[in-house]
C-alpha cells in the first residue's frame, strides 16, 4: 500500500470556498444551502438582521457547529469535517461576538497566548505592533484582562487573533461596544493586516458603515439564506436595505 503525503494548499484557489452549507439546531434548520467565497487578501462582509444566521455561519465554517452539511474548502483543501482546533493550528482565526479572553491573566499574557505558534524571534515585534496601534493595551499590559472594559476586551480579543498572523480570519462583531473612533481604528487595523499579509477576512458587524468601508464585497443573509451579493458600495446596499443604516 502506498503512503499518501498531505496535499499542499493551492495558493491560487480562494482562501475560503463554501458550497451548499446548511446548519441546524436539533430539528430547526438555521442555514439553507449557503454558498460564498473569499479571495486571498480580500475582506468580505456578511450583513443581515439579528437572527438571520450570521453567527451560525461563522461557527459552521470554523468547525464549531457540528450539525452542518455541505462543503467548505480553504485554499482548495476540504475542511468540511475538520474540528475547530485543527483549523486554528492551520491558520484560521475566529473572534466571537462575546470577546472571549482569559480573564484572570494579564493583557500581555493573553496576547502571548494568541501568538502560541509564533516563533520567539517574532513575538516581541508583534507585541510592539499591537501596542503601537492600541496604546491602551500597552498601558494595561500587566492588568488582568477581566478588569478591562467591554470595549477594551473586544480590542484585546481581536488583537489576540492578529498576533498569530492567520491566513483566514472570521470576525463576529469586532466593533461591538466600541466608541466610533475606536471602532474605526480597529477596522483600519483589520484592513491593514489583510493588505499587508494577504489575510482573507469574513466579517459580520452591526456597524454596517464601518464594515462596508473596508470590504470589497458583501453578502446579505435573510432567514438563513443568501439573497444578495454585491460590491460593498454603501449607496448600493442602502438602495436595497436602507433599514440597516
Amino acid at each position: 500500500m502506498s503512503i499518501q503525503t498531505p496535499r499542499s494548499p493551492d495558493m491560487s484557489a480562494p482562501a475560503l470556498q463554501v458550497a451548499a452549507l446548511s446548519a441546524r439546531y436539533g430539528k430547526k434548520e438555521i442555514l439553507h444551502d449557503i454558498s460564498l467565497h473569499v479571495g486571498s487578501g480580500e475582506i468580505v462582509a456578511v450583513l443581515g438582521h439579528n437572527g438571520a444566521g450570521k453567527t451560525t455561519l461563522l461557527r459552521s465554517i470554523m468547525g464549531m457547529h457540528p450539525e452542518r452539511s455541505g462543503e467548505i474548502h480553504r485554499l482548495g483543501k476540504d475542511i468540511s469535517r475538520r474540528p475547530y482546533y485543527r483549523n486554528v493550528a492551520e491558520g484560521m482565526a475566529f473572534t466571537p461576538a462575546d470577546a472571549p479572553v482569559f480573564r484572570p491573566l494579564s493583557v500581555e499574557a493573553n496576547l502571548r497566548l494568541g501568538a502560541y505558534s509564533t516563533a520567539p524571534s517574532d513575538l516581541e515585534e508583534r507585541l510592539e505592533g499591537v501596542y503601537a496601534t492600541f496604546p491602551k493595551l500597552k498601558d494595561r499590559r500587566q492588568q488582568a484582562a477581566g478588569t478591562l472594559s467591554g470595549g477594551e476586551q473586544r480590542i484585546l480579543a481581536v488583537s489576540m487573533a492578529v498576533m498569530n498572523r492567520p491566513r483566514l480570519m472570521l470576525l463576529d462583531e469586532p466593533s461591538i461596544g466600541l466608541a466610533p473612533a475606536t471602532a474605526n481604528m480597529i477596522m483600519a487595523e483589520i484592513s491593514a493586516i489583510s493588505e499587508k499579509l494577504g489575510t482573507a477576512v469574513l466579517i459580520v458587524d452591526q456597524n454596517v458603515r464601518s464594515a462596508l468601508r473596508i470590504s470589497s464585497r458583501v453578502y446579505y443573509l435573510r432567514m438563513g439564506r443568501i439573497i444578495l451579493e454585491e460590491p460593498a458600495g454603501v449607496s448600493a446596499i442602502r438602495e436595497h436595505f436602507w433599514d440597516l443604516f
